[in-house]
Parts: structure tokens; sequence; C-alpha cells
């Protein structure tokens, strides 16, 4: 792997971000690594702001932080390497205590790279928007239910009358969807993830459906809905508008220390697979 030795810094605004950002620039100094900006995740022009000779955005905050982050900086085409500061931090590998041994070890190139897909949302009023995990449709009220179709490329897979729909990518699977009963997808898969909230047919299951084709979601007559994407934005779909969701050769780059373990991240994040008593007794 490229030794990095040119980085930009892109921190929370809303956890307490100070003390791992010292830590980093400390590290960044001892390693001659060269920190080009430090800038917050909230900043207005933020693609404007970044210096196209980083190698790296080191994001510091938790999972929402990064979201926010790739969905902003997609188009630079620079990896991004998350420092957690957040609760459950499934994107952002490396906490605070451990970034002086860590960063080092990165910065000199031993890395893992991954590339992970992401979701395009074409409205059929040609708006397009970007998605790291998820796309919600729901109906806009507390139980309240609404009737739309879905279809993969030209094949209807099913009629719904729910409160919504949640389609997910793989890395969003253990988010908005998981906690809705969906399944956990290794993040590298190119799938899509959907998961019926609250359908009134008792045999509306989640579905994992390949990503090769469109797939795509039409609201019946007389029925209006909310689009939510990454839990960031919540526009209003009129009636009879067809929604169309993609992962035409949409990726962005995570990089992973050596030791990084999706598997042992389901364990210690979620509980996974933690039995009643200790099976090594």
């Amino acid at each position: 792997m490229t030794k990095i030795s040119k980085i930009t810094i892109v921190h929370s605004v809303s956890r307490k971000f100070e003390n791992a950002l010292e830590i980093c620039q400390k590290t960044c100094q001892d390693c001659s690594v060269e920190v080009l900006d430090v800038l917050s995740v909230a900043e207005k022009n933020l693609t404007k702001e970044i210096d196209r000779n980083s190698q790296l955005i080191l994001v510091i905050g938790g999972d929402g932080t990064i979201i926010s982050t790739i969905r902003k900086l997609l188009t630079l085409e620079i990896p991004f390497l998350g420092i957690n500061i957040g609760k459950l931090g499934f994107l952002t590998d490396i906490n605070s205590d451990s970034i002086p041994d860590e960063l080092p070890i990165i910065f000199n190139g031993e890395y893992v790279g991954e590339k992970r897909p992401l979701l395009e949302v074409s409205l059929s009023t040609n708006d397009k928007k970007v998605a790291v995990n998820e796309v919600v449709f729901h109906s806009g009220k507390v139980a309240q239910m609404m009737s739309f179709s879905i279809f993969l490329g030209n094949k209807l897979v099913s009629n719904h009358k729910s409160d919504g729909v949640i389609v997910s990518s793989a890395t969003g699977s253990t988010g908005y969807c998981f906690s809705g009963g969906g399944p956990i997808i290794h993040p590298t898969l190119p799938v899509f993830a959907i998961m019926p909230m609250f359908s009134q047919s008792a045999s509306s299951n989640p579905m994992i459906v390949p990503s090769d084709e469109e797939l795509s979601i039409k609201l019946a007559s007389k029925n209006n809905a909310s689009i939510v994407i990454d839990g960031y934005t919540d526009d209003e779909i009129e009636e009879d508008l067809k929604i169309t969701i993609s992962q035409q050769d949409l990726f962005y780059e995570l990089i992973h220390p050596l030791n990084y373990d999706y598997f042992e991240a389901c364990r210690t994040k979620l509980s996974w697979g933690n039995p009643l008593v200790d099976i090594h007794d």
C-alpha cells in the first residue's frame, strides 16, 4: 500500500472531539505527516475547502459523522479513515486510546483498503441523491399506511400496504435496517436489502436482492410519502412518482488497520452470538 504523508482531518460538531484531535495532530507531527486542513463536518462548502493533495480524510466522530463526510466528499475519490468517539462505531475503526499505536502503522502504508458500494437514488423528477446506509420511504405520519409496489428491473417483486420500506446497502444492514429486524450483510456485497415496515401482510419478510439491476418503487394513486436518506433529508413524494435505486459503479473507499475484522465488530458492538452461558466453562 502507498505511504501517507498528507491528510485532512474532518471532525464532529456534536461530540467532544478536541482530545482526539490533539492526539491525532501530535501523532501526525511525530510521523512527519502534514495536516493540510482541520475542518468541521458542518462546514457549508466542505468540498471546496478540502485540499486535493490529501491522501486520506481522517474523520473524528461517530458513524453519523463519517457518513455525512462521505456523502459530501465522495467526488474527491480520497479514502476515509474513522476515529471513533461515538458509541457504536461500525465505520470508525480506531478508538482514541489506540491512535498513537495505529496511525503510524497506517501512515507507513500498512493498512487494508476496502471499497464499498453506495446507493444512488433517482426521482422521476431527475433529482439524484446518494446514500451510504439506507433510503427510507414512509407515509409521513405515525401509524399511517400507504400502498406501493417494488420492482427489480422490469419484474414486479411485491405489492405492499405498510408504513413504508427501508432499502439498505450492505453497509447499512447494521443500521436502521437491522433495528427493524433485517439481516446482517457483509459490507462489500453488491446487494439491496428490502425491509418492509409494519406491513399489513403476514408474509412481508425482509429480502436480499442483487444490485446489478435497478430497484424501483412506485407509489399507488392517492398516496403521498416522504423519503429519508441516511437520516439526513426528508423530502415529500407525490402520488404516482417513481423512485429508482441503483449501485452502478458508485463506491467509496475505507482504510482499516491491519487487524480489522468485520465479524469481531459484529460480536462486540452487537453482542452477536453471545451465549447465555460461557461455552468454554
